[in-house]
């Protein structure tokens, strides 16, 4: 053919139109169930080993890149891939000394471990290389997703999941492969804020041993208030509305951002607040006291809901506990560790929701809140108590909460903070805007709920 603009658009425009029309017959549910393979490694801590030749060699790279970088998200680290055609040197002394076929085998039975995945591209499926790495990998209890092109070829048979592009085009199916590769990883992405992972910012010692947890209840524990924060805000809103002059949207922005601030305080401080923006305003303000009573009105108002849903058994317990939390307090139990609860809640009604959601057995360190006489529990003060009466430093001390000043007692004492960042009216991923503050705060590492108990007790070496 000879060149020309317009030939040469022709031809282009024909190319990426069979390519289109191609891709569409692909087999998207074996992708699917790949992705899902991918994502268990996060469970597992399994590592993932791509491998091809010429093109491919270089989508199995390209793979890697997108797995390692690609797919982090919310600062957490990306998958734990390695790509086996990657280093110059170990794949031409492999060939050199040993055999060309051999140099992926020879790899994988260096580094791999049975679980390991093994992902290959090629696009005839008939690489030595390929094939004999594949039935390493399977003899060894890796694994094995193939992408292949036209019949599949030998590695087909050697494949525990494989995708085809439905194409005889070694170009096109070169193009098909890099396009399933990067569908893969923005499916990643839209996925992964919705899974448990564990952002590290500093992670814990090597030598470090944990003797006491200390937990804060409402957010972190249990979602029995969730929706506290709107509701607080609409008292308080309606408190300084009624001054003369006063407009909902002028204060509505200040009451949300001291309410942020002082999460993880006791109730009195928010009315402690409330009274200082009363009088800012040229109001008379009330007692601190008085407008904790007020806001304690409208969050037993939510409270009550989800405890009378409980005992009418529309609910169970475990729709208003944060996802995992059970076992991961069983885990610190059979580990000895001390656990201790406390909450800016009342200490008489946070120890009958802790007595009907079953959680009193576990913190046998002790239960706080507010006292009746309005004695403040901060939880600083707590967690010095707990240290002392345990004789351990703040060293040995590990804090879960979902507020700033959660995290900023637990590290006055230099114990590790772990922020709980979750979406309570999902139940599950992620709350931005309470990630960043935690992160603002200092929190040593965020999890969006304890739904991998394991993982997060293997993490903090219990």
């Amino acid at each position: 053919m000879q060149y020309s603009q317009e030939t040469a658009s022709a031809f282009l425009t024909e190319y990426a139109g069979q390519v289109a029309s191609n891709v569409v017959r692909t087999d998207f549910h074996a992708l699917a169930r790949i992705v899902g393979l991918i994502l268990e490694t996060k469970k597992t801590g399994a590592r993932i080993y791509t491998a091809g030749n010429g093109g491919s060699a270089a989508t199995a790279s390209h793979m890697c890149n997108d797995l390692l970088k690609g797919a982090r998200v919310l600062g957490r680290d990306g998958f734990r891939a390695v790509c086996l055609n990657d280093s110059t040197p170990i794949v031409t002394c492999l060939a050199n000394d040993f055999s060309y076929e051999d140099i992926y085998a020879i790899q994988l039975k260096t580094y791999a471990s049975p679980g390991d995945l093994f992902v290959v591209f090629s696009g005839s499926g008939n690489s030595p290389n390929i094939v004999r790495g594949l039935i390493a990998a399977k003899e060894m209890g890796l694994t094995t997703i193939g992408f292949g092109g036209r019949d599949g070829g030998r590695m087909k048979q050697y494949c525990d999941e494989i995708v085809i592009a439905p194409t005889d085009s070694m170009e096109q199916l070169e193009d098909m492969h890099m396009l399933y590769e990067h569908a893969i990883v923005s499916l990643m992405q839209r996925t992964l804020p919705d899974c448990f992972d564990i952002e590290t910012v500093k992670f814990p010692r090597a030598d470090r041993r944990f003797k006491a947890a200390f937990f804060d209840f409402d957010g972190t524990i249990a979602a029995l208030r969730c929706g506290w924060q709107d509701a607080v805000t609409r008292s308080a809103c309606e408190t300084l509305t009624s001054i003369p002059g006063v407009s909902f949207e002028s204060v509505e922005p200040v009451v949300r951002a001291y309410i942020e601030k002082e999460t993880g305080r006791p109730m009195i401080a928010l009315g402690e607040r409330l009274a200082e923006e009363v009088a800012k305003r040229g109001g008379v303000p009330k007692s601190p006291g008085e407008y904790k009573a007020q806001y304690d009105v409208e969050l037993d108002k939510l409270v009550g809901a989800k405890l009378s849903a409980l005992e009418r058994g529309e609910k169970t317990v475990d729709d208003v506990l944060t996802p995992g939390v059970v076992s991961f307090l069983k885990a610190l139990r059979d580990a000895g560790v001390a656990l201790c609860l406390a909450s800016g809640t009342d200490e008489k009604r946070l120890k009958d929701e802790c007595s009907k959601l079953g959680l009193t057995q576990y913190f046998d360190a002790g239960i706080f809140g507010a006292r009746e006489d309005d004695c403040a529990c901060e939880k600083g003060d707590v967690i010095a108590d707990l240290l002392k009466r345990l004789g351990i430093s703040g060293e040995e001390l590990v804090g879960f909460g979902d507020g700033g000043f959660d995290v900023k007692a637990i590290k006055g004492v230099g114990g590790y903070a772990v922020g709980v960042a979750t979406e309570e009216s999902k139940r599950f991923g992620v709350n931005e805007g309470k990630r960043k503050f935690l992160l603002d705060a200092g929190a040593d590492a965020i999890i969006p709920d304890f739904s991998d108990s394991d993982r997060l007790a293997r993490f903090l070496r219990f």
